[in-house]
């Protein structure tokens, strides 16, 4: 994989260095924005990448570079994305892939047609933690009856909301707020392991701009053709702090995942008559090591099946997303400071 980053931000600053240690890829250039060239610049001498630029159509028009690596702003990544695909690029794009389904399935297609392939990068879908938890774990819990995730953590940048200033993780314009920057997190964890729900409503706490600041989904499975039949709670929070977490409860015990759901930090797992143990987890080096391996191996093996997968699932979160039905969301408030 002959690689491009599409920008300088914190994902960015923390993928290069795995990414450099990956084998089968190598990056060839930087594009950033010209207000972010010195960053950049500072990125490139660190890890020897050979060119920088603020010129996307050059990105575009270099025949060293296969594939794109998206980091920007969510609600730009469908235009990045499909000016990559029409240029023959393959595209990793940051969660959330895209702000709609209709985004989303305009990009598959338009890969599709070319023979190219298209990712999300979900860290969480490619841990071996995730893969013990639901081809070993998972099982043994019998029928599932609740689930439950929460992943809260209150933004760097919500003190500066509270005095009026809008960044990108709290304007509704840029693809912010809660639901689509942390919560969708816990929504690739359910869908994952149970599929599509039946219904899924959204809960929320709105800000002044009317940004969701925290927020529950809550999702109905229903009767399937399989046994299980979950009720899924999914809560989101850049507003407040408290301990991140996912429980799945079935008739034969319960799964406790400490930290978020996106990163696995550990594992508990209770049977009906015995004692919590702790499951030991599997060795990892870093937690966007397995995603950035799996991308290029999956490029080099010209792997449509798996890509194909990948992207399926990618558009079922979308699907979810666009079918959620807002109920009881707070009214936004006439002011930043009526917030404090």
């Amino acid at each position: 994989m002959n690689l491009s980053i599409i920008g300088t931000g914190k994902i960015v600053c923390e993928a290069l260095p795995v990414i450099a240690g990956t084998s089968g890829i190598a990056v060839r250039s930087i594009w950033s924005r010209p207000h972010s060239m010195s960053k950049a610049h500072s990125l490139a001498e660190q890890f020897c990448i050979p060119m920088v630029t603020a010129d996307y159509a050059a990105v575009l028009a270099d025949s060293s570079v296969d594939t794109v690596y998206i980091a920007l702003i969510n609600s730009v990544h469908y235009a990045f994305a499909y000016r990559a695909l029409c240029a023959g690029k393959h595209v990793i794009l940051e969660k959330p892939a895209c702000l709609s389904l209709s985004e989303l399935s305009a990009l598959a297609l338009e890969a599709r047609r070319r023979g190219l392939m298209l990712f999300e990068a979900v860290t969480l879908l490619h841990l071996p933690a995730f893969r013990l938890l639901r081809d070993e774990l998972l099982p043994q819990l019998g029928t599932i009856r609740h689930i439950e995730c929460n992943y809260s953590q209150r933004s760097s940048r919500y003190d500066a909301y509270l005095c009026g200033e809008v960044l990108p993780a709290f304007d509704p314009a840029a693809g912010g707020g809660a639901l689509m920057d942390i919560n969708i997190y816990n929504l690739h964890f359910v869908i994952a392991l149970f599929g599509l729900p039946s219904s899924a409503v959204y809960y929320c706490r709105r800000g002044f701009n009317g940004v969701d600041l925290s927020g529950t989904v809550v999702m109905e499975y229903g009767q399937t053709s399989s046994s299980q039949s979950p009720f899924s709670l999914c809560t989101g929070a850049k507003d407040t702090d408290a301990p991140s977490f996912g429980l799945l409860q079935g008739d034969n015990g319960w799964l406790r995942i400490e930290g978020p759901v996106s990163t696995i930090n550990g594992l508990t797992l209770c049977l009906n008559g015995s004692q919590p143990e702790e499951v030991p987890l599997p060795p990892l080096a870093h937690r966007l090591a397995p995603e950035f391996a799996a991308f290029a191996d999956i490029l080099s093996r010209r792997d449509f099946g798996s890509m194909n997968r990948l992207l399926d699932h990618s558009l079922s979160i979308m699907q979810t997303l666009d079918g959620l039905t807002p109920c009881h969301a707070a009214s936004p408030k006439s002011s930043p400071s009526s917030l404090s």
